[in-house]
């Protein structure tokens, strides 16, 4: 065992001399290349890391960007919804079921007008609906409190004569009172349809305007071509190989024609 050891041992210790020596026999500038192209293997790798890094940590920022706009996108149409209902159970309140209703589309007739391009342009002059807006919603609002107080009265047993006649006098004011706001709102109605024509025929006139330009650039361009063509002289050439060649077959075929000719008289 002593000696196996022993002989372990200086097979190791060959080894590491023979290693030594080889790392001797290396010369120095092999040795500073090696280590050059180390260092710049570890540096670019490190780079690497920090590149990866960088571009995780700018992934997650915009990940976390992203949920928050559209966290932000959420609350905000959450609280425009909640605030188009509080608005439309206000008018509900304040005019009525059905007058709330016509208020609705008397407020987005006003829209469709101020989003036209004629309003834009000017060609509807001031299109500030906010004084019949204010009529429209006062009426239905004076309408819908006196319908509420002729329903209760309505409501009372063994009504007398003065209980019908001001009962009859309060429903020909709310009827004129809603006939009026309704007016109104029809009107408003109108112009988002006549603001729209306007569009439509303004849209037109300039189609017309882009094909009549299209239109005149065509001939101009049309008119140069032919007056090119015609001032060039004539391009068909004199000796063309098509006329040559119809010459040659006419030629073979009379030579051939006069050949049989001579053959029939000779027999």
């Amino acid at each position: 065992m002593s000696k196996g050891s022993s002989g372990g041992s200086g097979g190791v210790g060959v080894l590491f001399v023979v290693i030594v020596v080889l790392i001797a026999a290396v010369p120095k500038e092999v040795w500073i290349t090696l280590g050059a192209m180390t260092a710049l293997i570890l540096v670019i790798w490190m780079v690497s890391k920090a590149v990866e890094a960088a571009e995780k940590r700018r992934v997650e920022e915009q990940e976390r960007l992203r949920i928050e706009r559209v966290a932000q996108a959420a609350a905000a149409k959450h609280e425009r919804v909640e605030w188009e209902r509080r608005e439309k159970q206000a008018r509900i309140d304040m005019l009525g079921p059905q007058n709330a209703v016509l208020m609705e589309s008397a407020l987005r007739a006003v829209k469709q007008v101020a989003g036209t391009e004629a309003a834009r342009a000017g060609w509807l002059g001031d299109v500030d609906f906010s004084t019949d807006i204010a009529g429209i919603a006062d009426g239905f609002a004076k309408a819908h409190a006196l319908n509420a107080v002729t329903g209760k009265l309505s409501a009372l047993t063994k009504p007398n004569a003065d209980d019908r006649r001001i009962l009859a006098e309060a429903r020909t004011t709310i009827a004129n009172l809603e006939r009026t706001a309704i007016e109104r709102v029809e009107l408003i109605a109108q112009c988002a349809v006549e603001a729209r024509h306007i569009d439509a025929s303004l849209r037109a006139e300039r189609e017309d305007a882009r094909v009549a330009e299209q239109r005149a650039e065509l001939h101009g361009t049309l008119s140069a071509m032919l007056y090119g063509i015609e001032a060039t002289p004539d391009s068909t050439p004199t000796n063309s190989a098509v006329d040559a060649v119809m010459a040659r077959v006419q030629a073979y075929r009379e030579i051939k024609s006069q050949i049989e000719q001579a053959r029939g008289a000779g027999a």
